[in-house]
């Protein structure tokens, strides 16, 4: 009896991390916003303006987890902004949407540009600057990735002034 209690309480906490893995909304509200916190390490810059940041996506399978990953990288550099790199080269990179009013008078854009497959695809991608790639399975159903991205973090911003997020 305990043992399937377990199992079930298994079962339904995989889902729940599975299902909101794969949202971009949830409950009516962003999945990721001003207020949520990314582990997220800056590698470098170029002069075509991407920034090279690595962190980790959760999801239900590793391309899920790999989405993850790039839908926080983009929000990451939208609404917090990128630490100096360790290298001591790459200094803080500032968060494109500063202003908290101009994040809530912007909501149905947003939402909107961070569904599945949305616009934030447009502004990221996959770095082959840095090879590493770690994944690992964090339970049954779901797979963490530890990956670098390459943010193209002035086109980024160039698309908020053109949509009225910033001015």
């Amino acid at each position: 009896m305990r043992k399937s209690i377990k199992l079930l309480a298994m079962g339904v906490a995989a889902l729940l991390l599975a299902g909101t893995a794969s949202n971009a909304e949830a409950g009516g509200k962003l999945k990721y916003d001003s207020k949520s916190t990314y582990e997220v390490e800056s590698l470098g810059r170029d002069g075509d303006g991407y920034k090279v940041v690595r962190l980790h996506g959760i999801g239900d399978t590793e391309e899920a987890a790999i989405e993850d990953a790039k839908m926080k990288a983009v929000a990451c550099a939208l609404f917090c902004g990128f630490p100096s790199g360790e290298d001591g080269v790459t200094g803080p990179t500032p968060a494109i949407i500063s202003d908290p009013n101009a994040e809530a008078a912007s909501k149905k854009f947003l939402t909107e540009f961070f569904k599945e497959g949305g616009d934030y695809t447009k502004y990221v991608i996959v770095s082959k600057r840095v090879p590493t790639k770690a994944s690992s399975k964090i339970s049954k159903k779901s797979y963490r990735v530890r990956i670098g991205m390459d943010v193209s973090y002035d086109a980024l911003k160039a698309e908020m002034q053109k949509q009225g997020v910033i001015k």
